[in-house]
């Protein structure tokens, strides 16, 4: 049986939208600070429905993974270290996902003059999509699975 290996940036897609499949699409503003700053801790729940950006986050988090650092066994214990970053991968995650829901590429002259940073005006685009009235989460997993299989 031979293991398929999927890029970094396909598997940000993939699991964004297992996320959204699993837990559903959560459409409307999210908590202010001050709400944030009150709310009870017990009651989040991690199977929550999520926004698009949200489970985009997730994704990455899970995606950079956890590796055991060899020969670090002392006294029974295993030192577990966070694997490195892989910025430039989720990066072009970022870049392939926002370009599709955008139907366009996104260059420096849309984000440049509001005075945003690329990263965040991609956000903003990602942000907005999954605020679409209608979108279910089903929908929106498909459209992210198309954005990966579109790039491959």
């Amino acid at each position: 049986m031979s293991r398929h290996r999927i890029s970094r940036t396909a598997l940000v897609m993939e699991l964004t939208a297992r996320r959204i499949e699993a837990n559903g699409l959560h459409q409307g503003t999210g908590l202010s600070d001050e709400q944030w700053a009150t709310y009870p801790p017990a009651t989040y729940a991690p199977d929550a429905p999520c926004s698009v950006v949200h489970a985009f986050e997730r994704a990455q988090r899970l995606a950079a993974g956890r590796t055991i650092r060899t020969g670090a066994r002392r006294r029974g214990q295993v030192a577990v270290r966070r694997r490195a970053d892989h910025p430039a991968e989720f990066s072009e995650a970022l870049r392939v996902l926002s370009d599709h829901l955008s139907d366009v590429p996104i260059t420096s002259d849309l984000y440049a003059p509001l005075g945003v940073s690329e990263a965040d005006y991609r956000r903003t685009v990602i942000s907005s999509w999954g605020e679409t009235e209608g979108l279910t989460a089903d929908t929106a997993a498909r459209t992210i699975r198309a954005a990966a299989n579109r790039r491959s």
